[in-house]
């Protein structure tokens, strides 16, 4: 957490004085976190100025084209590409994993 973080936590309004003085590249969009996280006081998310490809670890995606891993395929994809904040988010309780996928699919680029 830098002073501009600091900033921005404290006051969520840069004076149109304050925006014109500052020299080089834009600052990067800052995002609080919400009020009830353990964090929002101390953290604020960052958007890269440049976009960034995820390294995944662990094992392997499975394949869509087998069936006995097409379930496991489509929560993983939609866990990973679709913004979510509870599982219902997700996968509605009287869905399947896949029926899923193919519903939300617009929501990944």
């Amino acid at each position: 957490m830098n002073a501009t973080d600091l900033k921005y936590l404290s006051s969520n309004t840069v004076s149109l004085e304050e925006e014109s003085n500052q020299r080089g590249r834009p600052a990067n969009e800052r995002y609080p976190f919400q009020k009830q996280h353990p964090q929002a006081k101390t953290h604020v998310l960052l958007k890269y100025s440049e976009y960034r490809v995820p390294i995944l670890y662990g094992p392997q995606i499975s394949r869509r084209d087998r069936d006995d891993t097409r379930e496991r395929c489509s929560r993983a994809l939609l866990t990973l590409f679709v913004p979510w904040r509870a599982v219902t988010d997700l996968c509605d309780v009287n869905q399947t994993w896949e029926d899923a996928f193919k519903s939300r699919q617009k929501h990944i680029s």
